[in-house]
Parts: structure tokens; C-alpha cells; sequence
């Protein structure tokens, strides 16, 4: 038995490969459901192969020259009629007329059969005879036919419809070497047109040419259905239609940048430069981070068309920009750019500072010339450090080095002889002063000590820097500041330490940079700014600036012990 039901599968099989080998299509023809045809209307082509085919025999590219291809779609059923088999495969594909005129559907041939080809006419829309009016189509308008390249056209796609719409998609036109975005929302209203009322829903494109020359734009392409009349209903039930339709297609010129233009090429009717300081005033301090935020704003062109604004700055400040914010909104169907810089500056030397006029060149399609959106000079007033200036106006004691040696007594009082009883008591007086003083400032700082021990808040804060402090306690204070990775702690404690390196009191760390000159610290304060007036502050790494300050502090100690070695030789 297994042997009979092997026998007849094999024979099966060899049956259908048999089919196969020997498959063909007897017959094959192409017909329209229309003709003559409005320009914006579709047509149905069915092509039927009689006999045995592949689904994926036919091919529709010889069509797209004068027509719109929408999908296709293949069916395919078998008959047997006294044991005869006929199988047939019907192809159906939507087309669009690019434009009227006479048009020929060309002869397809399907393994070895051809179809006969289709003479077709296509008419202009304004060629339908009669008063009613169309029940479904789609009107486009441009608000220029002239442009520049990448400037913004606008365009307006109406789709009017008389009957009632179950479902539908309306496509964008399409433009070759072109940008087009949708702008706004669909707007939707009656009207009426040649006396019918018509629903409408207008949507509103942004066309951006990327090319110089003469283009066509296509128009967008409505699918959809949509109720018949009343009369030809089937109780709760409303028979539709599908229809296609598609805008009617619009000319443009695009003129070439001209040539006597120069820069970034950015075609407006209204550009803009503005710029805000913070502070907001006019004076300034050395060291301390000035914020510049400059903002260039286009009508009529998306934000990756802004230029960079090119702004120049003196040598005296240091500048850490910041990455450029560029956006796009809408506003009246009209796109608007806006490119947003910020800068940080910090001055290093005190005086008069002219920032130079800035300068992007744009041209205005209105008048046609080349025109500048200037932010003028402008000249602001840096004070010295306020630290200096606290510092100038005291009297500080020279720390004695150890040429002096190293003597430093803790007071020296001069009595004359002649000193009366009553100046002798006053001086005792004013000793026992002095030592319970002392003694109240020792009983308050350990009562201060025991409190912040009980109650210390948890801090990233370093604890506040003295200007009296070692080298050795300030080198500590630093390396523990650069671990925590905040430069609003590592700037006062590096600040701190270099004082005390340099035996200075209460310098500014911009003095120290400039007296020391050292290259390596002077890049690794750079990334601290740049880490401190960025965004990507998390970035900075501590190594490269423990090292730059390490080397710097065995150069400067080494220096110092061999002064200290040979100051007692010319004794």
C-alpha cells in the first residue's frame, strides 16, 4: 500500500512540473475603462493573460513617461471545463495623465503573446461639457513662478468635494532637486464654485528649489472613496466609488545665486542680528565670565540655510563658545530660522575692550540687492580684579624670606626712659587686653570646631580658603578640590595654592597665569573655563591638570630651594 501511494504522488509531481515546462499563454490583451479622459482623472488598465504565466510577468516601467503608475494588483483563477484547464491572470494598474495631449499605451508581451497598444486622448480639464460641475478634484497655486535658488514657494493644494467622502490620502507634490514640507495645519470650510457647494480642505506646502533652471512640479495625487447617490443605496448600506485625482502641475524658473555675491547664500525678505549680554551692563571685571548670546533670525528659508555668525574678539579675552541652537517655525505658511550662539568671555585685562562690528550678508528678494544684518561696535569698560582692588587699598607685611633670616618677631614695643607711671599702666592694661582677647578667640574657635563636627552638612563645597595658608596645606586642598571634579572648588583652591607657591597675598589667578607663563597650566585652566561655560562640563578629566600643576610645583620649589642654598655665599 505504501508503495502505490508513493507511486502516485511521484506522478503528481510529475504532473504539475510537466505543466510547468510546458506552460504558455495563448492569448494576451490590454483594454482601459475610459477614453477620453479628463487630465487630472484615472484610468483603470487590465491586462488578461490567457494561459499559464508567472503573476510577476508583467511590467508597467514603459508607462511612466506619460503616466502616473499607481500600484498593481493580480488575480488569477483556473477553470476546468470537461476536464480542460483554462487558467487566466488579469493585471490591474491605476494610471494618472502627466499632462493632455494624444498618448499611446504601448503593446505588452507576456512569455512570447503581445496586446494590441491603446490610442489614447487625454482632455484639459476645462474641456468637460455641462453645468453641474465635477463632483471630485484638485486645484494647486503658487505665490510665484519666478524664485531664486532655496528660497521658500509657497504652495496651496485645495481638494474640493461634492459627495461624501468614506476614506481618502492626498499626497505632497513632488519636485525634482527640490525640499517640499508640509506648513500649518489642513484648513477645512465650505464653498461654492460655479454655483455647487463644494467641502474643501486646503493644506499649504513649503517648496525649497535646490537647482537653478526651469522645473515642473508635479501635482499631489488624491485616492479615495467616496458615497454614491442616495438611489443607489442597498438599504443601511451605501455603495462607494473609489476615484483618483491628482493636482495639476506648475511651472517655475529658479535664478542662480548672482555673481556678485559673496558668503553664505541666504535669500529673505527679512533678516535680523540681535545680540544680549549678561551681565547687562557695560562694566565688566577681570576674571569674572561675561555671557554673549548672539541670534540670527531668516523669513522664508528652514534653519539649515543660516550661516554661522562670524564674530572676532581681542587677544586680551579668553572665549569658550558654546554648540549653536538652529530652529524652524511656522508662522502666517511662512517658514522662519533662527540660529541661536552663545559665548563665554572673560576679560584678563582691565580697561576699555572693543568687541568689532559683526556682519552677515544676506540678500533681500524683495528689492533684489545684497544687503547686511550689523550688530555695530561695541566697546565695554573691564575693572580690575575685585580682589586687587581690596588688596591695593590695604597695607600687607613682606613675608621675609630666609635671606632675612627667617626672623620674624611677634611684637616689638620701644620705651623711652622717660616713660611716665601712668603710660606704664596703661601699657599693662592694654596687655591684659590683649591676652584675654586671645583667650576669648581660643575658647570660640573650639566651640566652633565641636559644632561643625556634630553637625557638618554634606557639601560639595570645599571649605573656605585662606590666603595665610602653607603651600603644603593649600597643595593638599587642592589635589582634593580636582577629585570632585567642579571648577566653582578647584578655581579658588588653585587660586589659593598658586599664592602661596609664588609668595604672593590675594593675586587673581589671571595675574598669577600672566607672571608664571606656563603653558601647560595655562591650557588646562582653558578646558577648566571651558568645562565650567559649556554644556558637556562632565567631560573635563582631572589627570592631565594634577599633572600640569604637579610639574609646575616641583619647577617652582626647586627654583626656590636653590636661591635658599645660595643666598648665605654673599653674606
Amino acid at each position: 500500500m505504501k508503495f502505490y501511494t508513493y507511486l502516485f504522488r511521484s506522478l503528481l509531481l510529475f504532473v504539475a512540473l510537466t505543466s510547468l515546462v510546458f506552460a504558455q499563454v495563448d492569448e494576451l490583451s490590454a483594454t482601459v475603462d475610459k477614453n477620453p479622459v479628463l487630465a487630472d482623472e484615472s484610468i483603470t488598465l487590465s491586462v488578461v493573460a490567457v494561459g499559464d504565466t508567472s503573476r510577476d510577468a508583467f511590467d508597467p516601467t514603459a508607462l511612466n513617461e506619460d503616466f502616473i503608475v499607481g500600484r498593481t494588483s493580480v488575480s488569477s483563477q483556473t477553470k476546468m471545463i470537461n476536464f480542460d484547464t483554462t487558467h487566466t491572470t488579469v493585471w490591474t494598474t491605476t494610471l494618472i495623465p502627466r499632462k493632455p495631449g494624444r498618448f499611446i499605451i504601448p503593446a505588452f508581451t507576456v512569455e512570447g503573446k503581445s496586446s494590441a497598444p491603446i490610442n489614447m486622448m487625454v482632455l484639459p480639464v476645462t474641456a468637460r461639457q455641462g453645468t453641474q460641475g465635477r463632483d471630485v478634484y484638485v486645484t494647486t497655486s503658487i505665490d510665484t513662478k519666478e524664485t531664486f535658488l532655496q528660497q521658500q514657494i509657497r504652495y496651496t493644494v485645495k481638494l474640493l468635494l461634492a459627495r461624501d467622502l468614506q476614506r481618502g490620502s492626498l499626497s505632497a507634490p513632488t519636485l525634482e532637486s527640490g525640499e517640499i514640507k508640509q506648513i500649518g495645519k489642513d484648513a477645512e470650510y465650505n464653498d461654492i464654485v460655479d454655483g455647487k457647494r463644494y467641502r474643501v480642505i486646503e493644506r499649504t506646502f513649503a517648496v525649497i528649489p535646490q537647482k537653478s533652471g526651469t522645473f515642473t512640479i508635479q501635482g499631489p495625487v488624491f485616492e479615495g472613496e467616496v458615497v454614491q447617490d442616495k438611489q443607489q443605496s442597498f438599504g443601511f448600506f451605501s455603495r462607494s466609488k473609489t476615484i483618483s485625482r491628482v493636482g495639476p502641475p506648475q511651472e517655475i524658473t529658479v535664478k542662480p545665486i548672482p555673481q556678485n555675491y559673496s558668503g553664505t547664500w541666504l535669500p529673505s525678505d527679512y533678516v535680523e542680528l540681535h545680540e544680549e549680554w549678561q551681565p547687562g551692563d557695560d562694566q565688566f571685571t577681570v576674571g569674572e565670565p561675561i555671557t554673549r548670546t548672539l541670534t540670527l533670525t531668516a523669513v522664508g528659508v528652514d534653519e539649515a540655510q543660516l550661516p554661522e555668525i562670524n564674530s572676532q574678539y581681542p587677544q586680551s579675552v579668553k572665549v569658550y563658545p558654546n554648540q549653536a541652537n538652529t530652529t524652524t517655525i511656522e508662522k502666517d505658511n511662512t517658514l522662519i530660522a533662527q540660529r541661536t550662539e552663545t559665548i563665554a568671555i572673560i576679560p584678563s585685562q582691565a580697561g576699555k575692550l572693543t568687541f568689532d562690528e559683526v556682519k552677515v550678508p544676506w540678500f533681500n528678494i524683495v528689492s533684489g540687492q545684497i544687503e547686511y544684518a550689523t550688530l555695530p561696535e561695541h566697546s565695554v569698560t573691564v575693572l580690575p580684579s575685585k580682589v586687587d582692588t581690596s588688596s591695593s587699598n590695604m597695607t600687607i607685611p613682606q613675608i621675609p624670606t630666609q635671606t632675612d633670616n627667617m626672623s620674624v618677631p611677634t611684637s616689638k614695643v620701644e620705651l623711652n626712659a622717660g616713660t611716665s607711671q601712668g603710660e606704664a599702666n596703661t601699657q599693662w592694661w592694654s596687655w591684659s587686653s590683649w591676652v584675654l582677647l586671645f583667650l576669648w578667640l581660643i575658647t570660640l574657635a573650639g566651640w566652633s570646631i565641636h559644632v561643625n563636627r556634630g553637625s557638618r552638612p554634606i557639601s560639595k563645597k570645599s571649605p573656605t580658603l585662606s590666603a595665610n595658608l602653607s603651600e603644603k596645606k593649600a597643595w593638599k586642598i587642592l589635589l582634593s578640590a580636582s577629585t570632585k571634579r567642579d571648577s566653582d572648588i578647584i578655581m579658588p583652591a588653585l587660586t589659593n595654592w598658586l599664592n602661596a607657591l609664588c609668595n604672593q597675598t590675594n593675586h587673581s589667578l589671571s595675574q598669577l597665569q600672566s607672571d608664571l607663563h606656563h603653558e601647560p597650566l595655562d591650557n588646562e585652566i582653558s578646558k577648566l573655563y571651558a568645562s565650567k561655560f559649556s554644556q558637556n562640563a562632565h567631560q573635563w578629566q582631572c589627570d592631565p591638570f594634577i599633572a600640569a600643576v604637579t610639574a609646575l610645583r616641583q619647577q617652582i620649589l626647586v627654583k626656590q630651594k636653590s636661591a635658599n642654598t645660595l643666598a648665605p655665599l654673599y653674606r
